[in-house]
C-alpha cells in the first residue's frame, strides 16, 4: 500500500464517525439504530492506522490487518466463532440481551455476525497499539516454573466452569478465566511461542500485560459506542446494576483484561489446530478432513446459537409506528411523525391538533411510543405492560419488578425475565426522576 494509505484510513475513519454522530444526533437512519456499527468499524480502521504510521506492526507504513487480507478473513470469521462461543453460554447466565435489532431475519443475522467478526481483531488491534505505545516493553519478571502444575490449571479451568454453569448468579464472573486455563496449557503444549506460559516461564511478562491494557481500552469503547445506539445490548448483572458507567456496572469493566486473555489463547488454539491462517501466514498442519470438519461444526454452532437467540436473547426488533399507532399511522406520516422514537418526543396537545384527535386519545399515542422506546422494550412488551395495567412510563416507575414479572408471565403464557423487567422499572425511575428536575 502507498505511503498515505494509514493517514487515508485514519481520515476515513474519523469522517464515518462524524457523519455516524450527527446521523445518531439527528435520528437518521441508518446511523441512529447502527451508530455502533458504523463507529466500531471506524475506530477499528483508525486504530489499524494509527499501527501503520507508527510501525507498531513491524515496519512503518504496514498496517496489521489490511495489508493480511486472507489473515484477516480468517481472524474475522474465528472471531464470530468465538463470540458465539459466549452467546451460547449467556443462554445459562443471562448476563446481557439484544434489543431494536432488525426484523428481518437474514439482516438480523448477518447484522449479528458482523459486529461478533470484530472482536478478535480488536483484541489485536489494541495489543499492537499497546506495544507501539511502548507499554511493558522492558518489564521483566521472576522466571515462572511451570513443571507439573498444567494438570492442575486445567483442574481449576473445569472447576471454574463448573461454578458458572451449576451456579451462575453466583459465579457468573469466573466464565472470563475458566477457558483460558481449560485452553492455554494445550497450546503451550503444542507451540510454546505462543503462549502466555511460555511468556512467563522466561520472566516475560510483557504480551500478557500488553494484553490486559488492550483490553481495558476495547472495554471503554465498546461500552461508550454502545451506549448511544438504538440497537445495542443490555447488562442484567446481578447485584451490581445500581452502579454503572454506560450500559455496563463498573465492576464489570474488569471483565474486560482477562476477557481479552481467552480470545489470545482461543485464536492461538484455532492457529495451532491449523484451522486458522495466522498473521504470517505460516498455516500449523492440519488434514483437509479436520480443516473441513471445524467449518462445518463452525457453522453449526453459529446458525444453533443465533437461532436460539432470537428466542432467549434477542427481546426486541427495531420498532414500527404501525404496530403502535395502528389507523393513526398514515395521520402521523403526514404530520412529520415517521417513526415510534419521533413520537416519544412529541407533545401530546401539538399531536391532537394535528391528528384531530381528542388530546386523551393523542396521549396513550405518546405514552404508548414512550414507553415502547425505553431501554429497548419494543412493541411486544409494551402491549403485554399495557394488558397488564402499565401503560405509561410514570406507572411503569411505580411497579414491583418481581410482581409484575409473574403477572406478565401469568397473563401472557410465555417465560418472562424478572431481570429485564427489574432493567425496565429501574430505567422508568431515572426517566421519571429526570422528567421531574427538567420541569422545576
Amino acid at each position: 500500500m502507498s505511503r498515505r494509505a494509514p493517514v487515508i484510513a485514519i481520515v476515513i475513519g474519523l469522517l464515518n464517525i462524524v457523519v455516524a454522530g450527527v446521523g445518531l444526533a439527528n435520528g437518521v437512519e441508518p446511523f441512529a439504530t447502527w451508530f455502533y456499527q458504523f463507529s466500531w468499524l471506524s475506530v477499528l480502521l483508525i486504530l489499524d492506522g494509527v499501527i501503520a504510521i507508527t510501525g507498531a506492526a513491524g515496519t512503518k507504513g504496514e498496517f496489521l490487518l489490511l495489508d493480511r487480507p486472507r489473515h484477516l478473513t480468517s481472524l474475522l470469521a474465528w472471531s464470530a466463532v468465538v463470540w458465539i462461543f459466549y452467546e451460547l453460554l449467556n443462554f445459562r447466565l443471562q448476563n446481557w440481551y439484544y434489543v431494536n435489532l432488525p426484523v428481518s431475519l437474514p439482516i438480523r443475522w448477518v447484522s449479528t455476525v458482523v459486529a461478533f467478526a470484530t472482536v478478535l481483531p480488536a483484541v489485536f488491534l489494541s495489543f499492537t497499539f499497546m506495544r507501539g505505545m511502548g507499554v511493558a516493553r522492558n518489564t521483566r519478571w521472576k522466571p515462572f516454573h511451570i513443571g507439573h502444575k498444567l494438570h492442575w490449571l486445567r483442574i481449576a479451568g473445569v472447576i471454574m466452569m463448573g461454578l458458572v454453569l451449576v451456579w451462575p448468579k453466583y459465579f457468573y464472573a469466573l466464565v472470563w478465566g475458566a477457558t483460558t486455563l481449560l485452553v492455554e496449557p494445550w497450546v503451550y503444549k503444542k507451540a510454546p511461542q505462543r503462549s502466555l506460559l511460555h511468556d512467563l516461564e522466561q520472566g516475560n511478562p510483557g504480551r500478557l500485560l500488553r494484553l490486559l491494557a488492550g483490553g481495558v481500552l476495547i472495554g471503554f469503547l465498546w461500552e461508550s459506542l454502545n451506549i448511544a445506539a438504538r440497537a445495542k445490548w443490555i447488562y442484567t448483572v446481578p447485584g451490581l446494576e445500581d452502579l454503572k458507567l454506560f450500559e455496563m456496572p463498573l465492576l464489570g469493566f474488569l471483565g474486560f483484561p482477562p476477557f481479552t486473555l481467552e480470545c489470545f489463547v482461543l485464536w492461538q488454539a484455532f492457529v495451532v489446530a491449523g484451522v486458522a491462517l495466522p498473521r504470517d501466514e505460516k498455516r500449523f498442519p492440519a488434514s483437509a478432513t479436520r480443516r473441513m470438519a471445524a467449518s462445518i461444526a463452525a457453522v453449526v454452532l453459529c446458525v444453533g446459537v443465533l437461532w436460539q437467540m432470537d428466542r432467549q436473547t434477542i427481546t426486541s426488533h427495531v420498532p414500527r409506528l404501525g404496530d403502535l399507532a395502528g389507523r393513526h399511522e398514515t395521520a402521523l406520516r403526514a404530520a412529520g411523525v415517521h417513526n415510534i422514537y419521533q413520537l416519544s418526543f412529541a407533545t401530546s396537545s401539538v399531536l391532537a391538533t394535528q391528528l384531530g384527535v381528542a388530546p386523551d386519545s393523542a396521549r396513550v399515542l405518546v405514552q404508548g411510543a414512550r414507553l415502547v422506546t425505553l431501554k429497548g422494550i419494543g412493541t411486544h412488551y409494551a402491549a403485554m405492560l399495557q394488558a397488564n395495567g402499565i401503560a405509561s412510563v410514570e406507572e411503569l416507575a411505580r411497579a414491583d419488578s418481581q410482581e409484575l414479572a409473574s403477572r406478565m408471565q401469568e397473563t401472557s403464557g410465555e417465560p418472562v425475565s424478572s431481570a429485564r423487567v427489574r432493567v425496565w422499572v429501574k430505567a422508568a425511575k431515572r426517566a421519571v426522576a429526570r422528567s421531574a428536575t427538567s420541569q422545576r
